[in-house]
This record gives structure tokens, sequence and C-alpha cells, in this order.
């Protein structure tokens, strides 16, 4: 048998994605935005942050969840990521068991593409039979729909990542307002909306908040300092 690297059989998952569709070029930054990132630069926020990403960046996600969902959630339980990409790789690489699948509600191009690369199913209808480890949802989807995927996870003790990257929008339902859901369930979100090409996005909440946390260090190590506290100039515009 012909030796094999790690790396042969996953580059060959990548070149089987689908190629990235163009996209349009950014809108100018803000000024608040600017001026944040001018102000990081003077007091020398230029190295590695703390592990879990800038604690005032974390408050200020606690503190979205709880106005816009009435969700409660302490800054230990936020972390910082490389945007919301990121954010949905790390969840889906450490909730997804391979031999499982991933329901989601409608298709999903960024999720299939992940599911691809860590060699898991991923399905907007899943058959009774099919071995659900994570149901992934965003606030975008049809209602009927996320609620039969919500007690699909219930009976199947399956992981639920709410995707808040896709809408924003205030006073959003969320799964975890179920206190029985609420250990289970992973939150991920952008401020790319907002900031774009600047990659900062979040992952919060779970049981796995610290192991999540953990496998987005191995990928990263941290996000970019600077990219962190320009993302709290938005809150000048808010």
């Amino acid at each position: 048998m012909t030796p094999q690297t790690l790396a042969r059989p996953l580059a060959a998952r990548v070149a089987g994605l689908p190629e990235p569709e163009d996209r349009e070029a950014n809108p100018p930054l803000s000024p608040a935005v600017a001026r944040a990132a001018e102000a990081a630069l003077a007091a020398g926020h230029t190295h590695y942050t703390d592990r879990p990403g800038v604690l005032p960046l974390r408050r200020r996600v606690v503190e979205t969840l709880g106005r816009r969902c009435a969700i409660e959630l302490s800054a230990d339980e936020v972390t910082i990521t490389c945007g919301s990409t990121e954010a949905r790789f790390v969840a889906l690489k450490q909730l997804a068991r391979r031999g499982t699948t991933i329901a989601c509600a409608a298709s999903s191009p960024s999720v299939a593409a992940v599911a691809r690369l860590i060699e898991v199913d991923c399905t907007a209808y899943p058959d009774q039979s099919d071995p659900v480890s994570v149901v992934y949802l965003t606030p975008a989807d049809e209602p009927d729909r996320i609620q039969a995927l919500l007690e699909l996870a219930a009976r199947a003790e399956a992981w639920i990542i709410w995707d808040m990257s896709v809408d924003a929008a205030e006073n959003c339902f969320h799964p975890a307002q179920n206190p029985g859901l609420a250990p289970r369930t992973v939150t991920i979100g952008s401020f790319s909306a907002f900031l774009p090409g600047w990659r900062v996005g979040w992952m919060a909440g779970s049981q796995m908040a610290n192991k999540l946390r953990a496998f987005k260090q191995s990928v990263t190590i941290c996000s970019t300092s600077v990219s962190q506290w320009a993302a709290l100039g938005l809150e000048e515009e808010a």
C-alpha cells in the first residue's frame, strides 16, 4: 500500500469544493471604525490578544445577545473569531461526529463545504434513520422548519448551531431561550456586515464553549488585535 500523508486526503476534499463567488468591492470604511483602529495602533494593541479575544468586545457580544434575544451569557462564554467562517468551521468540526449528519433548515453552501472537509453528511431533510449530531439554523429560516428541527435536536440530543451572521435583526427568537436547549446551543455571529474585510466574528455559549475556544486557538491562535479594537468603534454609530 502506498503511504499517505494527512494532507493528501484533505487536499482532495478541498479540490472538490466549488469555486468562491465573486464579491463586490468593500464599501468605504466607517470613520468611527477608522478612529478606533488608529487609537488601537497608538496604544500598542498590535500583539497577540488573550485567547478568548479582547474583553470589551466579548462584553459587547453578551450585551447584544441580551438585548436582541433575551438570553443571558457571560463574557467567559464568548470567543472572538476570524469572521463567521472560522466560527462556523470550528463549531461544526468539533460538534459533528464522523459518520453522522448535519441537519439544516435550508440548503447552505457554506455548511455543505465544511461538511465535505470534515467528512460528514449534510442535508435539509434528514430521514428518521439519519444519525443527526448537529442541527444548523439561522434566524432567516422558516419558523416551521426551525421548530421541526429543534424538536429533532431535542429527541436526538444533538447540538444546535444558531448562526446570527445571516440575520442579526432586533428582538429575534433564539433556541437558548428554552432552558433545556441552552446547554447544547452554540451561537455564532459576525461584525462583517458593518466591518467588511476585517474578519471579526464570534462564538458564544453552550457546554462546549471552552473546547471550541481551545480548537479555535489551534487554528489561528487569536483574532487580529487591531481588528477587534476597531470593531468597538461600531458602538459610536449605534
